[in-house]
């Protein structure tokens, strides 16, 4: 192993379509990333670093956002969990830069 990063279902999907053989297990994961993916896999890593530069989230946090896309602000809250409290300003910032790859 040279690194180890957390990336979106989408690119896990990209790098798993790329492979001539998979394994049972790659097989399952490759059939779970094409059901759930739910943006293109370079949208989503655009979606991943714009969430960290700009509402200055953990990439943890920001790969799980842009995994599920929350509509609100109630569904942000859960991604975030109890790791730090955010301001509704903060919440809704996230917010608009989902919409924004959403929509695109």
């Amino acid at each position: 192993m040279i690194s180890k990063k957390e990336i979106t279902v989408a690119e896990a999907k990209r790098l798993l379509e790329g492979e001539e053989e998979l394994d049972p297990l790659q097989r399952r994961v490759l059939d779970y990333a094409s059901k759930f993916s739910k943006l293109p896999a370079d949208r989503a890593a655009e979606l991943v670093e714009t969430l960290m530069n700009e509402a200055l989230l953990e990439r943890r946090t920001a790969v799980q956002i842009a995994n599920c896309l929350p509509e609100s602000v109630e569904e942000v809250r859960t991604l975030l969990g109890r790791q730090r409290i955010v301001s509704e300003e903060a919440l809704n910032k996230i917010l608009e830069i989902v919409k924004r790859y959403r929509a695109g």
